[in-house]
């Protein structure tokens, strides 16, 4: 009996969470971060301002639950995109990197991103600054999987420092992504664009033209030389 109704509060909290969430998000989505308060949220979700202290303590801790949410959600695509990459090792960035900009503001709008952006300078050590680090990470252990397939398949040079060149295109990514959120009038079409233009840029001088590409499955990939300074190192 007791468990049942431990289980039964478990699953109301979660359910009031939820509600907490999807206020939040709507009000971040209409009237901004800054401009909404943890009353008005407690208002929308029809629980008292207690409650959300007692699950949050923080505005900036809903927001980073929602970042979370919004993590989780996004994974089953990039998965997706990982196991089965296009051919070609440019078409698959630039794949993974559309990917990301459409999920962008899939939940979360530019005030929220530039909030998750400042965090390391307005709230250091924060969960917030911790969540931002945690999806940094994932995004370069994404791009780690996917490059390292194409090293095992031959389409990336042997030599190439796989983790180095993951940690540039996340970069690069993440670059171009604070412009984004940092300007109103840039459309996610134009962010596409801008890393898409930096992605061909870095695979122009890493192509080898004097090796003959291979062939999987009837097509041609390309083939990755050593490039300068994402070479791996070796024992003297």
């Amino acid at each position: 009996m007791e468990i049942a109704v431990a289980g039964l509060r478990g699953l109301n909290k979660q359910l009031r969470i939820e509600q907490v969430l999807n206020a939040a998000s709507e009000l971040f989505a209409t009237q901004g971060y800054e401009a909404t308060h943890i009353e008005d949220i407690a208002r929308a979700a029809r629980v008292s301002p207690g409650t959300i202290y007692n699950y949050f303590l923080t505005k900036a801790n809903i927001l980073t639950a929602l970042a979370v949410r919004h993590a989780r959600q996004s994974l089953p695509a990039r998965r997706a995109l990982i196991r089965n990459p296009p051919d070609d090792p440019l078409a698959a960035v630039q794949a993974f990197e559309k990917l990301l900009a459409d999920q962008a503001l899939n939940t979360l709008g530019r005030e929220c991103w530039r909030v998750i952006f400042a965090a390391p300078y307005s709230q250091p050590a924060s969960r917030l600054h911790r969540a931002g680090i945690v999806f940094n990470r994932l995004i370069l252990r994404h791009y780690v999987q996917m490059l390292a397939g194409f090293q095992d398949r031959g389409a990336i040079d042997a030599k190439v420092e796989i983790k180095e060149l993951a940690d540039l295109f996340t970069a690069i990514g993440t670059h171009h992504f604070g412009q984004f959120i940092s300007s109103n009038a840039m459309t996610v079409e134009e962010l596409k664009s801008a890393i898409e233009k930096h992605v061909s840029l870095i695979f122009s001088g890493l192509l080898s033209q004097s090796q003959k590409p291979a062939r999987r499955n009837g097509t041609r990939a390309a083939v990755i030389s050593l490039p300068r300074g994402v070479a791996s190192k070796r024992k003297r």
